[in-house]
């Protein structure tokens, strides 16, 4: 079971680990929040820094929609864009005037709600 506080203010400020390069620890609380709902998700790593997003093999549409209830929002309320990440998976948009390679990536498939510590560890077998 996720062990980080789960309120929509803090969903909020987690989901902007999706946009800026972040240190493991912060990705792993945010990723272990998406699993309560998600079981997959993209990771990337970046010399010591991390992003991760929900990932759909459906495009924007349904991206939006986990987006929104990731956030505890109305879906009509927010704006996502989204890229195209491997194997028929779109992602979260991070800046878009960043144009940066990741030194790895990899879509993670979870078992339902998973802990930041276990999730941390998922991230590292698949970075490496």
């Amino acid at each position: 079971m996720p062990t980080a506080d789960t309120t929509p203010a803090r969903r909020a400020k987690l989901i902007l680990s999706t946009r800026d390069w972040s240190p493991l620890s912060d990705v792993a609380e945010a990723v272990s929040v998406a699993t309560e709902n998600e079981t997959q998700v993209y990771v990337e790593r970046l010399g010591s820094f991390y992003r991760w997003s929900l990932v759909h093999r459906g495009g924007g549409y349904p991206l939006l929609r986990i987006t929104a209830r990731f956030l505890q929002v109305d879906y009509q309320t927010i704006y996502i864009g989204f890229r195209p990440v491997g194997d028929g998976y779109s992602a979260l948009l991070p800046d878009e005037r960043e144009i940066v390679q990741p030194d790895a990536h990899a879509v993670l498939t979870l078992d339902g709600s998973t802990t930041v510590a276990e999730v941390e560890e998922r991230i590292q077998e698949a970075l490496r």
